[in-house]
């Protein structure tokens, strides 16, 4: 039996100005479609979403740095 990609959701649900969740870094529409994704859809997401954390992890975005 295969087992179902679970949703990346951090119960977090607050995004920043590129409307990107900075708790799960799925777009809202990413977050709204989830459940109607396929399985290769949903490998999709998580590929972004681990591109868009490394992406924002460089980045000074909740401004303590600068």
């Amino acid at each position: 039996m295969k087992k179902k990609i679970k949703s990346p959701c951090q119960l977090v649900c607050t995004y920043n100005e590129s409307g990107i969740c900075v708790g799960c870094y799925r777009s809202a529409d990413e977050v709204l479609n989830w459940e109607k994704m396929t399985e290769e859809e949903k490998k999709d997401v998580i590929k972004k979403t681990q591109k868009r954390k490394a992406e924002m992890e460089n980045t000074d975005y909740y401004g303590f740095f600068g």
